[in-house]
């Protein structure tokens, strides 16, 4: 259920900017298209976690948040002009935020604390490995067919995927006291800071990366996503068990500083190295993010978990939006190389506040 809802969302991952590029956008209406998706989700995401709590189940909304997805892509097709595909794009955030929040909720409440990083790493390879393929797969589709056929198959993979995530309406937990419910929890602030700087080359690559590299040489920009969740996949397999075992910091640390050399790599590199660079970044993101989820969850009550999720997820929309739509308007002013070059603060800064608060 999840590599699908995840595989319908990422067919558009690289076509869409393309698409908008193709009806006039420029970088920074490009890079606000992915932002929107972002900064509609921040939104949502403590909304989610709420509601999870209340409810004391967190499929509820998953279903109302797959269910978006087949919508928007409905939407598409009718959407002749960029503010009417930014407009579309910013309601998937709703389904993002439903989405995501419950399924991390998920995860974390069916797996025992002590494995709760390798629980959410490999809850996460469905959708890396939707992540990589499906770009790559939503430009062969256009190729091929054109942008309709591309809409009308998100369609129904969103309508496989809703088909699949009916059956779990039957897991339930205890649902919070109305005196303990809240939708802001601050035990997800300090992993919440550290994860908008890695975030930042997430959102930076999702929104522009294809323009970028299809301006470096490469055919098919979506088979960079291919490379990305190699890498992610590749940090997945074994950085969930360390932070388990060795502390979230041992890998949150090495991630932010991956995260940041992959940033300057795709800025001064051309051709078949960006596929280096950009699974370099995978690397950085895929180690980083299950970290930081885990170390929220261990700071939260179980009975208030779904808040921290939500509130760590309005983080994690933050980078995102920063990313997309800073570098878009970064990108037009000073260049798309540059731009990355920029990016690549964030998670260096994070990685050295992490130095200096250990010392």
């Amino acid at each position: 259920m999840g590599l699908t809802a995840s595989f319908g969302f990422h067919l558009l991952t690289a076509s869409l900017p393309l698409y908008a590029a193709s009806l006039g956008a420029d970088d920074a209406q490009i890079g606000l298209l992915g932002g929107s998706v972002a900064s509609v989700a921040l939104g949502f995401r403590a909304v989610a976690g709420w509601w999870i709590d209340v409810g004391g189940s967190g499929v509820p909304p998953l279903l109302v948040g797959i269910a978006l997805y087949p919508l928007c892509a409905l939407a598409y097709g009718s959407a002749g002009v960029v503010p009417l595909v930014q407009a579309v794009r910013a309601i998937s955030g709703v389904g993002v935020a439903f989405f995501s929040t419950a399924t991390q909720s998920l995860a974390v409440d069916l797996n025992p604390p002590e494995r709760r990083a390798e629980a959410l790493s490999l809850y996460g390879i469905g959708h890396t490995f939707a992540q990589g393929f499906a770009p790559s797969a939503g430009v062969a589709v256009v190729q091929a067919a054109g942008y309709r056929a591309l809409f009308g198959l998100c369609v129904v993979v969103g309508l496989i995927s809703l088909i699949l995530a009916w059956p779990l309406r039957s897991i339930q937990r205890v649902p919070v006291q109305g005196r303990h419910r809240r939708v802001f929890h601050r035990a997800a602030v300090l992993p919440g800071i550290l994860l908008v700087a890695i975030m930042v080359p997430f959102g930076v690559s999702f929104a522009l990366l294809p323009v970028h590299a299809a301006r470096r040489g490469i055919g098919n920009p979506g088979l960079v996503f291919i490379a990305f969740a190699v890498g992610v996949f590749l940090a997945q397999l074994v950085a969930g068990r360390l932070s388990d075992r060795y502390g979230r910091s041992a890998v949150i640390l090495p991630s932010m500083l991956a995260a940041a050399a992959s940033m300057w790599a795709i800025a001064g590199l051309s051709g078949w190295w960006l596929f280096a660079a950009t699974a370099l970044c995978g690397v950085g993101i895929g180690a980083g993010m299950p970290s930081l989820y885990a170390m929220a969850a261990d700071l939260a009550a179980d009975d208030s978990r779904g808040a921290a999720m939500g509130t760590l997820g309005v983080f994690h929309e933050i980078g995102i939006a920063a990313g997309a739509i800073g570098g878009g308007f970064i990108g037009r002013a000073a260049g798309l190389g540059e731009m990355f070059a920029i990016a690549g603060l964030a998670p260096a800064a994070a990685a050295l506040l992490m130095v200096l608060r250990r010392r």
